[in-house]
């Protein structure tokens, strides 16, 4: 690691359950969050057969966990990482907050490791396949192996924890941009330029959050820290985080907010940055339908609940404003590749709707500023089933690889995606994903 590499929070280390332990009976005591009573009834379940109530139960009690531990940083701060303007400041957290969501939030804000996250989300797959299954289904039951994965995974990465929370890291930096200005040449500063991307951006909104909820002493510091850190990461940030900083500066000045929106104006003035203010609150209305896409697509009976969103997107237009073009592309493309058991049929029509609006110039900027740091894309296609559906997708789009993308990335995601080479789409996928984690 660069001795100007600052890694600013890490996840703790997971509750071990031995490879040897396959039992619930064995695998149940160690959910130190779970009351002697509900371990009790969870092997009972177990034993009986009940494997989808009992692990639906376990995946309850694992995101009630974690989303009580994220309520604590404020729904505003939260609505901000995830870049989710639709969520109100005083919205009641486990009603906007997805189960994806709140596993991309806990592995980005450090309470669960990559490996964690990674099985999490493959044992929400699992859950949410059983639950989108009708009563009369004959496509099979939860497997006894498919429940005691899921019981493992949720104990080793958040109900064998007896003091579950977000890393002190994370909460000692995010406290330090509100409470203390730091020096241009400090090594916050300096190492942040070096690295990863995910870390440049999470700091970047944090700051952004806080400049919408703080006031006095708060307030200048943070607006004191925005001057110093955005000129400093500038040149690294893709488009759609500068629309994200263009889009905070419109919005704190049309509620009428002129000392943060005066502060935020300065530290755009100083990277140029006013090409990314929105001319409107149109992008607005197309940020807060995509999300409605990306919510319906990873929550549960997913293909029920995708064309209803998904026709409401399209209906916007496909003149897409250019500060929410990243979004509605993630979402258009979520609906394209589906999930490992398929895709909403009825909600492919609109999204073809949209993808023949997509220009050339535009395939071109997605491949080039959203695609190499879109962590939900990118998560997505490591699994060939999706790749596949997303090598279908770039061949019925000849606007897509009419120009050659200047990303080296992209440049070869594309090139193996034309030939249906999934493997390496899926390969190329997780190493973009994992750059974004780690320092350039």
């Amino acid at each position: 690691m660069s001795d100007r590499t600052v890694v600013l929070w890490g996840a703790p280390e997971p509750v071990r359950v031995p490879a040897t332990i396959s039992s619930p009976r064995e695998i149940a005591p160690l959910a130190k969050r779970l009351s002697e009573r509900e371990r009790t009834q969870l092997v009972s379940a177990f034993e009986a057969g009940l494997y989808e109530m009992g692990a639906t139960f376990i995946w309850g009690r694992t995101m009630a966990g974690l989303k009580s531990q994220l309520a604590v940083l404020g729904v505003d701060f939260l609505a901000e990482i995830l870049d989710r303007p639709d969520i109100r400041p005083n919205a009641e957290l486990h009603e906007v907050l997805t189960d994806y969501e709140t596993l991309r939030l806990a592995e980005d804000l450090g309470m669960i490791g990559a490996t964690q996250a990674l099985r999490l989300r493959q044992t929400l797959e699992t859950i949410a396949h059983f639950a989108n299954q009708s009563s009369d289904g004959d496509e099979g039951e939860m497997m006894p192996e498919e429940a005691v994965r899921t019981l493992r995974a949720c104990v080793e990465a958040v109900l064998g924890q007896e003091n579950l929370g977000v890393a002190a890291g994370f909460a000692d930096f995010r406290r330090r941009l509100a409470t203390s200005t730091l020096d241009d040449d400090s090594s916050e500063i300096t190492g942040l330029a070096g690295s990863a991307y995910f870390f440049k951006r999470t700091v970047l909104r944090t700051l952004i959050a806080s400049s919408k909820s703080t006031s006095g002493a708060q307030l200048e510091n943070t607006l004191a820290n925005l001057n110093i850190i955005l000129p400093a990461i500038w040149s690294s940030l893709k488009d759609p985080d500068r629309f994200t900083i263009g889009r905070a500066y419109a919005e704190l000045h049309a509620d009428g907010q002129a000392k943060p929106a005066n502060g935020v104006r300065s530290s755009l003035l100083k990277v140029s940055g006013f090409d990314y203010v929105p001319e409107s609150m149109r992008s607005k209305a197309f940020m807060e339908a995509a999300s409605k896409v990306i919510d319906a697509h990873f929550g549960f009976n997913n293909f029920y609940n995708e064309p209803g969103p998904m026709r409401a997107l399209a209906s916007l237009g496909t003149s897409i404003p250019g500060p929410a073009f990243h979004r509605c592309m993630t979402a258009i493309v979520l609906i394209k590749v589906g999930n490992p058991y398929g895709v909403s049929l009825a909600a492919q029509t609109p999204a073809d709707e949209m993808l023949a609006g997509i220009t050339v110039d535009r395939w071109q900027y997605f491949f080039d500023e959203c695609l190499p740091v879109d962590d939900i894309l990118l998560g997505q296609l490591e699994n060939e089933t999706m790749a596949l559906r997303w090598c279908s997708l770039l061949q019925a789009s000849p606007r897509a690889h009419r120009e050659t993308p200047s990303e080296n990335d992209s440049r070869q995601l594309v090139a193996a995606s034309l030939t249906n080479d999934t493997r390496s789409v899926s390969t190329i996928s997780r190493a973009m994903l994992a750059r974004l984690r780690k320092s350039g």
